[in-house]
């Protein structure tokens, strides 16, 4: 897999910089540094992804990149910003919710020589107000979209900020690579029922959590003391997808009416019941388009590709899953992209 055509000069210089970076240098946390890690361990791999979101991104804009102001949303340490930044974009907004991972980009673009507009720290909302003086053409993400909580209210806030906003979003949540969504079901199923801890898998979260069950249930009884456990465990159940505000408002009804909530419409969905962040939220293409059309935008969906820059062995096949891809599409792909565009 080569670099996208257009960035790769840009690609190559990058990625050169990256070569004498030190993750320890980078931030103090530990869950940064082990992000970081990863991804300069597989930085060719990653760069060829965010080369690939750029040029989708700047491609549906219609402008070239130094006309455009690009917000990089849920960042993690910013590389996809940076080296937006350093292809050129005119200005460049990092953002992510960890404040850990707001100061780890701010100090990466410092290390790079990278400069940045402004970093971020908040959600959409926050997103909003601090751009509110600025026309932001594109807002990117990777491996965000799956994550948020509530993605219409998400998409009308990217209305708000630029009716003709471009949006590119990568998930590994690909609705329609089966093999893909057995192993996510089986980390839904382990986070809702079991718990979660940081060795879960590479980029796991940077401490580990009781059952999501379980948690909506010391929220339940907390606020109904004198319910049947037979009543708390089913509105923990049946709540399962509601963060702790719609808990409460849930209880309330409950409280007022007797009325218990339909359990979620997914077998396996499930949100962290204090941050309301999903655990790799598995949508249907028809369900994500419904959300981008109902906020004014068209979708288009591209496939993903794999890692090719692997040892040699594996690098044969993943050059042949990428060759099948464009054979039976969605199926294989490991990840998808989704660009948002004007109607």
């Amino acid at each position: 897999m080569k670099y996208v055509s257009g960035f790769e000069d840009k690609a190559v210089q990058f990625e050169r910089k990256l070569d004498n970076l030190r993750v320890d240098e980078v931030s103090p946390e530990t869950y940064c540094r082990k992000y970081l890690q990863h991804l300069l361990q597989h930085k060719k791999y990653y760069l060829a992804i965010y080369a690939d979101v750029l040029e989708k991104a700047i491609r549906h804009s219609g402008k070239p990149p130094e006309e455009l102001t690009l917000v990089d949303f849920g960042a993690g340490n910013g590389l996809l910003g940076i080296f937006a930044a350093y292809c050129g974009c005119k200005q460049v907004f990092i953002n992510d919710i960890n404040v850990s991972f707001v100061e780890a980009s701010h100090k990466l673009a410092s290390l790079l020589n990278v400069p940045i507009t402004g970093f971020i720290h908040g959600d959409i909302d926050d997103v909003a107000s601090q751009c509110k003086n600025e026309q932001v053409d594109i807002i990117v993400g990777t491996d965000v979209i799956e994550h948020i909580y509530d993605l219409s209210s998400f998409f009308k806030t990217l209305s708000q900020i630029n009716p003709f906003i471009v949006s590119v979003f990568t998930t590994a949540s690909n609705p329609d690579n089966h093999l893909k969504l057995r192993s996510i079901k089986k980390l839904q199923q382990k986070d809702e029922l079991i718990g979660g801890n940081p060795d879960d898998f590479t980029l796991a979260g940077e401490a580990p959590h009781a059952a999501f069950l379980e948690t909506r249930k010391k929220i339940i009884r907390m606020q109904l003391p004198r319910e049947s456990e037979e009543k708390v465990q089913l509105l923990a159940t049946n709540s399962r997808g509601l963060h702790e505000k719609g808990i409460m408002l849930m209880i309330k009804n409950y409280t007022a009416n007797g009325v218990i909530p339909k359990p979620l419409n997914h077998p396996t969905n499930t949100c962290d019941p204090i941050s309301g962040s999903w655990t790799e939220r598995i949508l249907s293409i028809q369900e994500y388009r419904q959300i981008y059309s109902s906020n004014g935008f068209d979708m288009k969906v591209y496939n993903g590709f794999y890692d090719t820059y692997k040892t040699s062995s594996k690098s044969i096949v993943n050059k042949t899953l990428n060759l099948l891809i464009k054979v039976f599409g969605r199926s294989l792909a490991p990840f998808i992209i989704f660009a948002g565009y004007k109607k």
